[in-house]
């Protein structure tokens, strides 16, 4: 099957869908899947060919295409995918949604379907049902952006319960729900890397590390974690691993990461917060692996439709969260994670301490981690993705 992917961003660009879109391109490759990838310009590589034949050429990545064409994702954008579906021959194309990474002012992704109508039927995969900013006072017009590109879709898939329930409110069929892995390979560092990134934090011996993995914004928690900081002794400390705005809506990123920088300084947890930077994945998952303990406090709840959770899972991390919006069986407080009360910074004291003083539960919860890590693989996400693909396809062409 010739598949294309679109993304509004894609290694090198740092981001949770391109990191998602990279993994589902090995994955499919993996079952001979023919992929390509149609991304931004900023997604091209220091030192690519600057020339205007040049860049109309894919980057070869061994496993997929890349097509780094989309300079602006307004009108304009839809045709260059429509040409490059055509030139290809792709069979399907699958559109990774999230607002914020398909130019937030402008409807326009959000025809795709229609712009593809007779070239190929277009999948939708929902990383969130987040609205486009569109306008001031848009209002009703951002969430019908957003639902009429899933009636327009030839099929959808959800990334978690939520976003299904919401997708069948709408009405939208055919519609799947398939999961996310985890954002980067799973990598098990040995005693000598976790003690370099522990003394490269400045750490003693008996203190005890807090990590924390993912860009940071307004919906996951960090001003809970860092005053929960505040109220634990000097022993305890907090990394911030990876990058911290990511290249989607970097403007309202920044603004928050700059509040919680300055609220850092004012109550003195300066020596105590660590910041790591991008990092390679292999040093990911050495950050990962030394922290005693993640605390991701998302203020709207834990949720399958985050890769660096994943991430955390399939490391074996014992993980503090905060409970899901609605009932997800798969979450398993004091056996697979963790959970507390969203906005609650005394909640997260409380349990950073208990588990800092109980090794068989920290022990208990990585076990578990990793247990419910190994339903969520790349294998099985890329198998189910591609027989959405082939019911698609045995559709009468009039869909």
């Amino acid at each position: 099957m010739r598949v294309g992917l679109i993304t509004g961003e894609f290694p090198p660009m740092e981001g949770g869908v391109g990191a998602f879109t990279d993994q589902l391109a090995r994955a499919l490759s993996a079952l001979d899947h023919d992929v390509h990838i149609i991304t931004s310009t900023k997604a091209r590589p220091a030192g690519s060919p600057k020339e205007l034949s040049g860049l109309r050429e894919p980057l070869e990545l061994g496993y997929a295409r890349v097509h780094p064409r989309i300079h602006r994702w307004r009108w304009p954008s839809l045709s260059v995918i429509a040409d490059l579906a055509i030139r290809y021959e792709l069979d399907i194309v699958n559109l990774q949604y999230q607002a914020a990474a398909f130019n937030m002012n402008s409807p326009a992704i959000s025809y795709l379907p229609w712009r593809l109508k007779g070239v190929a039927p277009t999948v939708v995969t929902y990383h969130d049902l987040r609205v486009p900013y569109l306008f001031p006072k848009a209002g009703w017009l951002r969430e019908l952006a957003v639902r009429g590109l899933a009636r327009r879709a030839a099929g959808c898939i959800a990334t978690n319960a939520a976003d299904l329930r919401q997708l069948r409110q709408w009405d939208v069929s055919p519609l799947r729900q398939i999961p996310i892995g985890s954002n980067i390979d799973a990598y098990m560092p040995n005693h000598v890397e976790i003690a370099e990134v522990r003394d490269s934090l400045g750490l003693s011996a008996g203190d005890v590390l807090l990590g924390y993995f993912g860009f940071l914004n307004e919906t996951k928690g960090a001003n809970a974690l860092i005053d929960a900081l505040a109220r634990l002794d000097d022993r305890y400390h907090l990394v911030f691993i990876g990058g911290q705005t990511g290249d989607s809506d970097p403007d309202n990123n920044q603004s928050f990461l700059t509040q919680l920088r300055r609220r850092i300084d004012e109550i003195g947890l300066g020596r105590r917060v660590h910041w790591t930077g991008y990092l390679s994945s292999v040093r990911v998952s050495a950050h990962l692996v030394a922290a005693d303990m993640m605390v991701m406090p998302y203020r709207d709840g834990v949720s399958l439709r985050r890769g660096t959770l994943m991430a955390v899972l399939a490391h074996g991390r014992p993980l503090i969260t905060t409970a899901p919006a609605e009932s997800s069986p798969e979450f398993c407080h004091q056996d697979n994670m963790w959970l507390v009360p969203p906005d609650n910074p005394a909640a997260l004291v409380a349990s950073v301490q208990t588990l800092a003083a109980d090794p068989a539960t920290l022990r208990r919860l990585s076990e578990g981690a990793r247990a419910l890590a190994q339903g969520y693989g790349w294998d099985a996400i890329a198998e189910q993705t591609a027989a959405f693909y082939t019911e698609i396809l045995s559709q009468p062409v009039a869909r």
